[in-house]
């Protein structure tokens, strides 16, 4: 063996031996203390590196929006977080992850619905506004059909008594939605007073335009109460004025306060202000009646006068005689020409008209105009008669037989109120209630009619209208009598007044008579011939036409 093999031999042996005697020691000298074991490392002694086992291993926690995965025993992470999966907000709901619930800002603002009542009356109105949007924008849905209707101006009206709930859903967009509740309510009383005015001891009821309409069946189901107390006393429906002043009376239904009016009424002292009284306490009156009001005024300095507010239903004159026309309600008043704004000078009388009498309105006609006998014009063609039409200051005979014909309450449908001769006797023409006793050709054509007429042969009758247009005439008036040779009228500008005339049948002037169609008449109408007789002092009612006079 050479000499290096030899040397290395050695070395060799020795090493193993040192080894050898080295592993006996150890482990007759460490009693081993174990660390535990972790996710990636065995159980390992503490002096001496021994391990024993094997390592624990991850525990993995999935990762979350805000977190990675992540080792339950040791806090490890691996990866990143998965981030939040955001669902829009609506208008119920913040911006909300699917995953994890957080939610983050607000809500998108809600539909704001603006509803001007809570509540209205049958045949109420209310409105409702949407934010920055139409209704026309929204479908709309009810809880309850037929409770109410809304159109496409957010009009809201009452039909029925009941509540209901109303979703507004946007028709371009249906998350935008709202809703809103409204209740209907019963009918309002529409209550009335015979007056709005009454004196101290003056009495009155209360009555109602509606009652059937409402949930009550008379007065006894309201509660009446008063604002201020001490003016008016009420029994058994019956309000008495007790003291002067200015009182509000309320009206509720006892079942349901809610339901309620107001009426007021002024207790007035006749020597400041002005009431008016009527014909009694009922306030009712049939169509064809003729009532006599009155009013209560000591005021020196007023120029009063009547009105009503539909004369279509009733008119009245400047003697405060009231003619009914027809069924309906209607307010009377009185107030000062002078100072029409003053409503301290002025008052109403409320009238119901419910059904009709028979009325020979031929009679009341001539009694009418025959009570304008006499009466002048003040100034050239200044009268009554022209400023009721209006007109004023130009020739009036048609304008008075107009102001007769209206404040008998007869129909301009029977008779045109007319200010121009011919163009009344035109209408009349056309209308087919004309007889021409002189040829006469109209210059225009006519609807329904021959434009050249032919005269013929008629006896006038009371209430025809009487036309001359013949021999150079433009004059008109009623007739209220006539016999074999003479006519009797009435009639308005004639020598500047209103006068009874007589004219011979022959008269060249008389171009023809229309014969209105009255209303039916069963009984025996009045008999108008003695306008043709003497009077009890010799004098006759009427002034005699001489065939050459011309009237104006």
């Amino acid at each position: 063996m050479n000499k290096y093999l030899k040397h290395i031999f050695m070395i060799t042996f020795v090493m193993l031996m040192v080894a050898s005697i080295s592993g006996c020691k150890k482990e007759e000298t460490c009693s081993h203390e174990y660390d535990n074991a972790t996710c990636s490392s065995p159980a390992t002694c503490k002096y001496c590196g021994e391990t024993n086992g094997s390592a624990l291993g991850h525990t993995w926690l999935s990762a979350t929006c805000t977190e990675p995965k992540k080792c339950t025993r040791c806090e490890a992470t691996e990866g990143e977080a998965l981030g939040h999966n955001w669902q829009e907000a609506t208008y119920d709901e913040p911006k909300t992850c699917t995953r994890c619930s957080e939610k983050e800002g607000e809500p998108l603002p809600k539909l704001s619905i603006c509803l001007n009542k809570e509540y209205i009356n049958v045949g109420g109105r209310a409105l409702v506004e949407v934010n920055n949007y139409d209704i026309t924008d929204f479908n709309i849905e009810f809880s309850t059909e037929g409770i109410i209707s809304i159109d496409d101006w957010g009009q809201i009206k009452g039909l029925k008594k009941g509540t209901v709930i109303v979703t507004l859903t946007n028709l371009y967009d249906n998350t935008l939605k709202g809703s809103f509740t409204i209740e209907v309510i019963g009918q309002m009383p529409i209550a009335y007073l015979l007056y709005d005015k009454m004196l101290v001891n003056d009495t009155t009821s209360i009555f109602f335009k509606n009652l059937e309409e409402l949930d009550a069946t008379s007065i006894e189901d309201f509660e009446i109460t008063f604002e201020k107390g001490g003016i008016l006393s009420y029994n058994n429906n019956v309000l008495t004025a007790e003291s002067i002043g200015n009182e509000t009376i309320k009206i509720a239904l006892k079942k349901d306060n809610r339901v309620y009016t107001t009426c007021t009424v002024s207790v007035i002292d006749s020597d400041t202000s002005i009431a008016i009284h009527g014909r009694d306490e009922l306030g009712i009156a049939k169509a064809g009646e003729e009532i006599q009001m009155t009013y209560e005024s000591n005021v020196s300095d007023a120029n009063f006068v009547w009105c009503t507010n539909d004369e279509s239903i009733a008119v009245i004159d400047d003697y405060g005689i009231l003619t009914v026309i027809k069924e309906g309600y209607v307010i009377v008043s009185v107030y000062d020409a002078n100072n029409v704004s003053n409503k301290k000078y002025r008052a109403n009388y409320y009238l119901y008209v419910k059904g009709e009498i028979e009325v020979d309105y031929i009679s009341r006609l001539i009694n009418r105009a025959l009570k304008e006998n006499g009466i002048k014009e003040t100034g050239s063609n200044i009268q009554k008669y022209g400023a009721w039409y209006p007109n004023n200051g130009e020739p009036w005979c048609a304008m008075f037989v107009s102001w007769c014909w209206h404040f008998s309450g007869l129909s301009n449908d029977l008779l045109l109120k007319y200010q121009g001769c011919y163009t009344g006797m035109k209408w009349c023409t056309e209308q087919g209630i004309m007889h021409f006793v002189q040829d006469y050709t109209f210059t225009e054509e006519l609807d329904g009619a021959s434009s050249k007429q032919y005269g013929q042969e008629y006896q006038p009758q009371t209430g025809d209208i009487v036309f001359f247009l013949s021999a150079g005439m433009g004059h008109t008036g009623i007739v209220i009598y006539s016999d074999d040779t003479y006519l009797y009228t009435i009639e308005g500008n004639t020598s500047d007044m209103v006068a009874v005339k007589r004219w011979s049948l022959q008269d060249a002037r008389i171009t023809g008579y229309a014969t209105p169609k009255y209303p039916e008449y069963s009984k025996a109408r009045e008999d108008f011939s003695w306008i043709a007789a003497k009077k009890d002092d010799g004098t006759y009612w009427w002034t005699n036409v001489s065939e050459q006079q011309k009237v104006d």
